[in-house]
């Protein structure tokens, strides 16, 4: 090993003067983060300085991205790389408005030289070596350089620091493992310039991918418990096939290989945000005690959790929830623009069950009280399986109990009641559940039967008195029963017994075969006698009314 590999730890997170970053900081700890949050955050920025990403070339968006990662270790000025034909102009405008925080337009290498870096990790594109630079950008403070860009980069002042064209993922994991975060990785394909870069440099994370082999195995079986794999991994072979390997180690997984900003999203802090959805349909009549709903406090939007209406003794009541809702760079691309989903013109015709992820709430609350503030009969439930996607019944005890621990916590910071599970034959383990439902903030469980997500037909179990409730049926293109007309005459001919849980559905919509006008399409032709209600407002029902 050359003299330098061989520095010190002060020296290889590149925290002295020859960056500019300042005074050291462990990567083992959360840069800006507080005592309640799950991730590491950046620092609050004051200006931002705003380029498209259209309008950058891969290698300059590979050095803007660890140029933003820096940056917002210490706040103030950093920079934000906008597609506004996405969600991400929506949230630009909310950090604008919401927060304050002023914006410029900025060429890139201006940007560099007000930063005050001076040094550069030089890499190959089309090979490994990107994530080795992204990674090491973290541990010496200095960006990450395309070779085709290092005269550019020398002649504005920037120093090699290192170059690592011939290293390979396996080769920074051997080395610089003991100077890396252990609680969080993130799996990224190397022909990915800027996504997710920023928050690999900005958290002091190994960034990898190595499909599904005994590298990646090693590098997810080195975390601790619970740990966290940012990304998304190889699934030509079915998605399991590296969800079933990071839950037998313990780890959970945030789809998030498209993301983009999270290192200047998560600046922002939100201790709590409210759904300002309501929590009830207002065409029940309300229980006599219940007359006027109680709200939680105020916060994103206002609403919160209210009474449930007294139940209709003649009535069977359905709720639709979409699938995947555990997708981040889903949550910050064109889920909330597209008219398939969120950004539907008919959103609000009748209340809709979302999913989201509970660490948005570290990850980009500005994202988070944007969805709420939109949402007037929208409700949210935690996407699959709580905390991350995981499978619960492969989970170790220990990852587990901190898993649901942590999810408790999210969940109650951002007034959320309900989580999705997805798991293979896991559904009669009580002992399982009880875990997540032990906890105050939790109300009880949706379960998904991984294939297929109905194969259960709305059966419920109970654990620590609180519901665990199967799929009836779901709205999936190509798949038996799960078209508009058969879910349709399903939910008419079903049970009329709010005391039974046969009166209750929850009918599964698929993302990405499915739409806002597919569930309308059935609402529009469901019985008088069926009534649709928010995922929570029908867990809360059946755990009070259809006690077993």
């Amino acid at each position: 090993m050359s003299d330098r590999f061989a520095l010190s730890r002060r020296r290889l997170l590149g925290l002295t003067a020859g960056v500019g970053l300042g005074a050291a900081v462990s990567p083992s700890l959360a840069f800006g983060s507080s005592p309640s949050s799950a991730y590491p955050k950046g620092q609050r920025p004051r200006v931002l300085n705003v380029l498209t990403e259209d309008s950058l070339s891969p290698a300059e968006r590979t050095l803007a991205t660890t140029l933003q990662g820096l940056m917002t270790r210490r706040g103030g000025e950093s920079l934000y790389l906008n597609l506004p034909t996405l969600g991400y102009q929506h949230w630009l405008d909310g950090l604008i408005s919401q927060y304050g925080i002023r914006v410029r337009t900025e060429d890139l290498w201006k940007t560099v030289g007000r930063s005050g870096i001076r040094g550069y990790v030089l890499f190959r594109t089309g090979t490994p070596s990107v994530n080795v630079a992204t990674t090491l950008a973290g541990v010496t403070g200095a960006v990450a350089i395309e070779e085709s860009l290092e005269a550019l980069a020398i002649q504005h002042g920037l120093r090699k620091v290192l170059d690592v064209r011939d290293k390979d993922d396996r080769w920074v994991f051997e080395t610089y493992w003991p100077r890396l975060r252990h609680d969080v990785v993130v799996e990224q394909r190397a022909d990915f310039p800027e996504r997710l870069r920023d928050y690999v440099t900005m958290a002091g994370t190994l960034a990898f991918f190595d499909g599904n082999s005994d590298f990646r195995a090693q590098v997810v079986s080195a975390l601790t418990d619970d740990g966290t794999v940012i990304g998304w991994g190889d699934a030509s072979n079915g998605e399991d096939a590296f969800i079933g390997v990071n839950s037998s180690t313990g780890v959970k997984a945030l789809p998030a290989d498209h993301a983009r900003n999270l290192s200047v999203l998560s600046g922002i802090r939100e201790d709590h945000l409210t759904q300002r959805g309501r929590a009830f349909d207002p065409a029940l009549r309300p229980a006599p005690s219940t007359a006027q709903p109680t709200n939680g406090p105020q916060s994103g939007g206002g609403g919160g959790r209210a009474l449930e209406p007294a139940p209709d003794p003649n009535a069977h009541y359905v709720s639709f929830l979409i699938t995947d809702g555990d997708n981040i760079q889903w949550a910050l691309g064109d889920f909330p623009t597209d008219p398939r989903w969120f950004g539907s013109p008919r959103r609000g015709e009748v209340d809709l069950g979302w999913g989201i992820s509970p660490s948005l709430i570290d990850l980009a609350p500005s994202v988070m009280r944007w969805f709420y503030e939109q949402s007037e009969t929208d409700r949210w439930v935690v996407g699959p399986s709580g905390a991350g996607y995981m499978y619960p019944s492969r989970y170790p005890t220990a990852a587990l109990e901190k898993h649901t621990a942590s999810l408790a916590n999210a969940m109650g910071r951002a007034d959320l009641s309900v989580a999705q599970i997805i798991d293979f034959n896991a559904f009669e383990n009580t002992r399982l559940w009880s875990s997540y439902l032990k906890r105050r903030e939790i109300d009880g469980l949706i379960y998904l039967e991984y294939s297929r997500y109905d194969g259960l037909k709305g059966k419920v179990v109970w654990s620590e008195g609180k519901p665990v409730i199967s799929a009836r049926t779901m709205l999936w293109d190509g798949l038996d029963g799960a078209d508009e007309a058969s879910v349709t005459a399903e939910l008419n001919a079903a049970t009329r017994n709010p005391h039974s849980t046969a009166g209750y559905s929850i009918v599964v919509w698929h993302a990405w075969s499915k739409s806002v006008d597919n569930v309308l399409s059935v609402v529009s032709n469901l019985a008088p006698h069926v009534k649709v209600i928010p995922p929570d407002t029908l867990v809360r029902m059946v755990g009070k009314y259809a006690k077993p």
